[in-house]
């Protein structure tokens, strides 16, 4: 009885908010984890509705995004999951896939390695590592991807991004990072040789709050902001004109 009690609650509460906020005003509430993507989705919906007030709400939880959407005090949430892992409460919530990257490091320019355009994972094993939160699977996919190297990570440090930043310019660490993470001074990304580690990018919504035509179009310039932020990355440009592709990659 309780989680059926618990669902009505959710849904009056959903329900409440979606028509308080449309008898208001034109409102899209955006959330999203670490990334480009999230900025670059509010500026393309801004340039494209400015009659619509767009606000965000970043986390590094999927699982907090997702409970935010089926509460109905996001609309749209901008998140990712680690090669086949399935998204947090697929029960209520759409969950569309708009773009899969491999995975990259991030390296000093200074670090030997920063001049080979592809870098075997195993030779990085004597490194230490950096990694922005999350309470996915990335980690366990992590440490596999490790394993299937022939070692173990000898230290993660979980941290924001401009910590995880920090930690690589100054040689402390290698960190780990999506294909489109953008040019930062001090830093170059490589791509992972035979791609070990894949990041599916998805929108979520929930269904009862949602017209399809919003939905549709919100999604199709979520693709237009994955594509805009592949495009700004060099290195992720040159490792798809060397063919490079996630297509049969280890998930």
């Amino acid at each position: 009885m309780l989680p059926a009690v618990t669902e009505l609650q959710q849904e009056a509460v959903r329900f409440a908010r979606t028509r308080a906020r449309r008898e208001t005003e034109r409102l899209l509430r955006l959330g999203g984890t670490h990334g480009p993507l999230l900025g670059a989705l509010v500026d393309l919906t801004a340039t494209a509705g400015p009659d619509t007030r767009v606000t965000t709400h970043a986390s590094w939880s999927e699982r907090e995004l997702a409970a935010l959407l089926a509460e109905g005090r996001l609309d749209f949430a901008v998140t990712g999951a680690c090669g086949t892992a399935a998204p947090p409460d697929t029960e209520h919530l759409v969950w569309q896939e708009f773009a899969v990257d491999p995975v990259f490091v991030m390296l000093a320019d200074t670090h030997p390695l920063a001049p080979t355009p592809e870098v075997e994972l195993a030779k990085l094993a004597d490194e230490e590592w950096a990694c922005v939160p999350g309470d996915g699977c990335f980690g366990d996919c992590f440490t596999a991807a490790c394993a299937r190297a022939g070692f173990a990570p000898r230290r993660m440090y979980e941290t924001d991004i401009a910590s995880c930043v920090h930690l690589v310019q100054v040689g402390r660490a290698v960190g780990l990072c999506r294909a489109t993470f953008p040019t930062t001074p001090g830093i170059t990304t490589r791509a992972l040789a035979g791609t070990p580690l894949l990041w599916r990018h998805l929108l979520g919504w929930h269904p009862a709050t949602q017209h399809a035509d919003t939905a549709a179009t919100v999604l199709a310039r979520a693709r237009v902001a994955h594509a805009d932020a592949a495009a700004r990355s060099d290195s992720y440009a040159g490792w798809l004109a060397r063919g490079g592709s996630t297509a049969g990659a280890l998930p």
